[in-house]
């Protein structure tokens, strides 16, 4: 039989994972977490008199072989941000209201709509075939922007083993991130821009997804209706798109529920929400407590996009300097690099609408 054993390296970074809580290196049997960054830096740099001379952070024990304290610190805590990031809602199923996109660079990003031919014409016996006309474009442009901050890790917080500061950094992070896409997102809503191609507001009259209605179950069979009735781009067909979810502010959710529950009388929303009413999104970022959105199933007509760099929809933690230059020389400090890279736009006005009610 062969066994083969995690190396030093492999060892160590799994009780660094789980020092920092990663569930998976908790559950796993063999991994010891460390009792404290004190212990995990003496460890890893065999610094046991905490002199953080010759190479400080970097100063690497026979354990841990070519690899260093920093980078171990690095990858534990990419891993708990992850994990954090995927488990935080600001708003739980924000994303099912966007598509996302893989972008590749800041360059700006044209989203080009066609329109629709019209229904074909009847040709009579011996007529000639006439000309379809053709349809015309409709772009929209975006630009990504980039979010990200530092995180520093003083000589004083491993000399003092404050494990809970360094522990807490990624969930903070990853909170602060979710807020920071949650809130572009929700102010695309709440302060809607103009729609590239006509320079009109996302919601407008025109686009006839605009009301002044309170929610109720007789307001959204009107707007099921209107949702119908929108039509394709240049040939004026309607689209016949449903009525799929709500987004609401948390003092609408009493009167949502109840629309989605009831059984009785004219309601014809029984359940059309979800069993559960899976499809009712409170959104605690929406300040109005009156105002509130509807919109078609994104899969089948987005609305909506969130372009994120090289496809990395969580944030990213990068080590920001080295053991002679920078904060590490000067003031015995690790510095990280949490970066953030996405744009969001609306990308037709056709699946969505708002209902702005007086308060």
């Amino acid at each position: 039989m062969i066994r083969i054993n995690r190396d030093g390296r492999d060892k160590t970074q799994a009780a660094m994972d789980a020092m920092l809580g990663v569930k998976e290196a908790l559950a796993d049997r063999n991994s010891h977490p460390f009792r404290g960054v004190r212990e995990a830096y003496i460890h890893c740099t065999g610094d046991i008199h905490l002199d953080f001379d010759q190479g400080g952070f970097y100063r690497v024990s026979e354990a841990v072989l070519t690899t260093d304290f920093p980078n171990l610190l690095l990858n534990s805590m990419t891993k708990r941000l992850i994990q954090d990031y995927n488990e935080l809602a600001i708003t739980d199923q924000l994303s099912t209201l966007y598509t996302k996109s893989n972008l590749s660079d800041y360059k700006s990003q044209d989203r080009v709509r066609q329109g629709y031919l019209v229904d074909l014409s009847t040709v009579n016996e011996g007529a000639v075939y006439t000309e379809l006309t053709k349809p015309t474009d409709e772009k929209i442009s975006y630009t990504m922007s980039k979010k990200g901050n530092l995180v520093t890790i003083s000589e004083e917080t491993i000399r003092n083993d404050d494990l809970q500061k360094i522990a807490g950094y990624p969930n903070r992070i990853a909170r602060a991130a979710r807020h920071t896409l949650a809130t572009q997102i929700s102010n695309v809503f709440i302060t809607p821009p103009n729609y590239d191609p006509d320079g009109l507001a996302l919601f407008h009259a025109t686009h006839n997804n605009l009301n002044t209605v309170a929610l109720s179950s007789g307001e959204l069979d009107a707007r099921k209706v209107v949702l119908y009735k929108q039509t394709e781009k240049d040939s004026g067909n309607r689209l016949g798109l449903r009525l799929w979810g709500i987004m609401i502010p948390p003092d609408l959710e009493p009167t949502a529920r109840q629309i989605n529950n009831n059984m009785t009388g004219t309601n014809n929303w029984y359940q059309q929400f979800g069993a559960n009413g899976e499809r009712i999104l409170v959104n605690p970022l929406l300040t109005d407590v009156t105002d509130w959105y509807y919109y078609c199933d994104p899969t089948i007509a987005p609305f909506l996009e969130v372009g994120f760099l090289d496809g990395y929809d969580t944030p990213q933690l990068y080590l920001a300097n080295l053991p002679t230059q920078g904060t590490q020389f000067t003031n015995d400090e690790l510095q990280y690099k949490v970066k953030f890279v996405f744009g969001v736009k609306p990308i037709d006005f056709r699946g969505v609408g708002k209902e702005v009610v007086a308060g």
